[in-house]
């Protein structure tokens, strides 16, 4: 097979994956997912309470934050741990930043307790064995506790037993309106859960059993008859939205250690679109500069150039499609591909740098153009390699947005390589037989003798 074959075929090996990608691009309907920087919504970062927080427990909380967050209906979220105690979430586009933050938050720890004494909080106004228990020491589920509950106008103060079940009995929870025309939240247990109420039913009948979430009564009814049937209902004051997200905690659980949130930050839907179009302002003002650059110093060369950055902005843009699905374009994403357009001139750079030097010992541009591009290629992959190493540190020990950074920068390294090999190479040896390129002017070269006796132009 003739060079001239196998440089075809590595062009068109190049358009084929272009086609390929733009393809499945067009065909899905895929598009770039933008983080929150860029879509506009919330970020907050928790901190796991405690003294001592186990890595296991935490990576628990992230998935049952994730598993709430995904009943929410929040397109594109992100919840990932932070270091040995943070949890950070991001919910791109959110519209009640709000009710999200209270169901992320909302640890749910739901408790079942015998009500043995109750009374007015009127009558017990300072009464100091009618105190509400406070403090994390005190709220204990094997403790005697005494809690508030409202009823209309007034409130009752509870005593409470220990707790006598738990919400890891619950199989399914679901919000539905009631008899009375309110919201309230039907239950169903667990195989053990259903005995196990069963058996607090039958030995406490006409005794109260309050509903205990993170410590808030949210209802404390009569026992009228041993319940048997492993199904039962939360009553309070719910509005629909409330009782739909008591749902969703109780369906997805406790989470395994309460949380405090540390750091919040809003990002509203114009500043995320401002940060966008600056963006792509500044990516494309960094193209055009690096074309225009290349175009009046290397001249024909620099057509090469321009349509191996065509082709590399194809590649960046249809791969940011395709990954769409697993991975979000950040403002700092963003970033790495401008700086990434100078890594992909640079490399057209070398190359030519090296075939202007062959050319001005008097070689001939069809001659020089695969023998200029193997001492090149060298210094290329030794460049690009530690621009990877550097993009792949990132990515492994930066947290936040950094990674969008690296990731990008690390993506845009290895299509220049590519690029470099397989359309750079190729093109400029094809084009090398054409008149023009015959010309030393044409390519940033003044003249051989010129060269020779001591001059050279860009």
């Amino acid at each position: 097979m003739s060079k001239t074959s196998k440089n075809l075929i590595s062009i068109g090996f190049v358009l084929l994956i272009l086609v390929v990608v733009y393809t499945c691009v067009f065909v899905f309907d895929l598009k770039p997912r933008l983080g929150l920087d860029l879509k506009g919504g919330i970020s907050i970062v928790y901190e796991a309470k405690g003294a001592k927080v186990d890595q296991g427990v935490l990576d628990k909380t992230v998935e049952k934050i994730r598993e709430r967050i995904d009943k929410l209906g929040v397109a594109e979220p992100e919840v990932t741990r932070q270091g040995s105690r943070n949890v950070a979430v991001q919910l791109p586009g959110i519209h009640d930043p709000e009710r999200a933050k209270q169901i992320i938050g909302k640890t749910a720890q739901l408790q079942f307790r015998l009500v043995t004494d109750s009374k007015a909080a009127s009558e017990v106004k300072d009464d100091p064995n009618w105190k509400v228990t406070e403090g994390e020491q005190n709220l204990q589920p094997t403790k005697e506790i005494i809690l508030p509950l409202k009823e209309g106008k007034s409130k009752m103060l509870l005593k409470l037993g220990p707790t006598l079940m738990t919400g890891d009995k619950l199989q399914k929870a679901q919000s539905v309106i009631g008899e009375t025309g309110s919201s309230q939240i039907n239950f169903t247990l667990t195989g053990d859960g259903k005995k196990t109420f069963a058996d607090i039913t039958t030995a406490n009948v006409n005794k109260q059993l309050a509903i205990v979430l993170d410590y808030v009564v949210e209802s404390a009814p009569t026992i009228q008859t041993a319940i048997t049937d492993g199904r039962g209902e939360i009553t309070g004051k719910f509005t629909s939205k409330e009782a739909k997200d008591l749902e969703i905690v109780l369906n997805t659980g406790a989470l395994p250690v309460e949380l405090k949130p540390i750091n919040e930050q809003d990002v509203t839907a114009t500043l995320g679109r401002d940060s966008l179009r600056k963006g792509l302002i500044a990516g494309i003002v960094g193209i055009a500069a690096v074309a225009l650059f290349m175009l009046l110093y290397y001249r024909a060369l620099g057509v090469i150039t321009c349509l191996g950055l065509i082709v590399f902005g194809g590649l960046m843009y249809g791969f940011i499609c395709v990954l769409g699905e697993f991975w979000s374009l950040t403002l700092a994403g963003i970033a790495g591909v401008i700086v990434s357009i100078g890594i992909a001139g640079d490399s057209s750079i070398v190359y030519f740098e090296r075939l202007k030097e062959d050319i001005r010992e008097g070689r001939t541009m069809r001659s020089s153009a695969e023998r200029a591009y193997k001492s090149a290629f060298r210094t290329i992959i030794a460049a690009d390699t530690v621009s990877f190493a550097a993009a792949a540190i990132l990515y492994i020990f930066a947290v936040g947005s950094v990674k969008g950074f690296a990731f990008t920068l690390g993506m845009a390294t290895i299509f220049d390589v590519f690029i470099s090999y397989f359309f750079t190479r190729p093109m400029t040896a094809l084009l090398s037989g054409w008149r023009v390129f015959g010309k030393p002017a044409a390519i940033g070269v003044r003249s051989v003798a010129e060269s020779g006796a001591g001059g050279e132009t860009g």
